[in-house]
């Protein structure tokens, strides 16, 4: 069993585990998880986590840039985190259709990321 758990569901988004900013940061700090932001490029601008890769919801190849980023392991651990945990969760249950297997939702999301004081950068883009 890994970080994330193994996911059984039927791709719904019903069984995607939650897991908060705290534990999401540990998890990325110790190279545990690959976290990707589904937010906009609009909204990276005012700052993404350290570490995160930024993938837009709206992104027709989402699923293949995560397996990209997993080394085409479909069971690595991967966390989803937007604004507030509404489109993170969305992006979940597209790549759980898509056959991965260890996704998490970051609730609060980066709202509940920068209240919690948790280290950003500047976006890159």
């Amino acid at each position: 069993m890994n970080i994330l758990g193994k996911m059984t569901g039927g791709g719904d988004g019903s069984d995607i585990p939650a897991i908060d900013v705290a534990t999401a940061n540990d998890q990325l700090r110790k190279q545990e998880v690959t976290l990707v932001d589904v937010r906009t490029e609009d909204e990276w601008r005012d700052g993404i986590a350290i570490g995160a890769h930024t993938i837009s919801l709206g992104d027709p190849a989402l699923s293949e840039k995560v397996l990209s980023l997993v080394q085409n392991d479909n069971q690595k651990p991967v966390a989803l985190i937007c604004r507030s945990g509404m489109r993170s969760m969305q992006a979940a249950s597209i790549l759980q259709r898509a056959g991965f297997t260890s996704l998490a939702n970051v609730t609060g999301g980066m709202m509940a990321w920068t209240a919690q004081g948790l280290p950003t950068q500047d976006w890159q883009g």
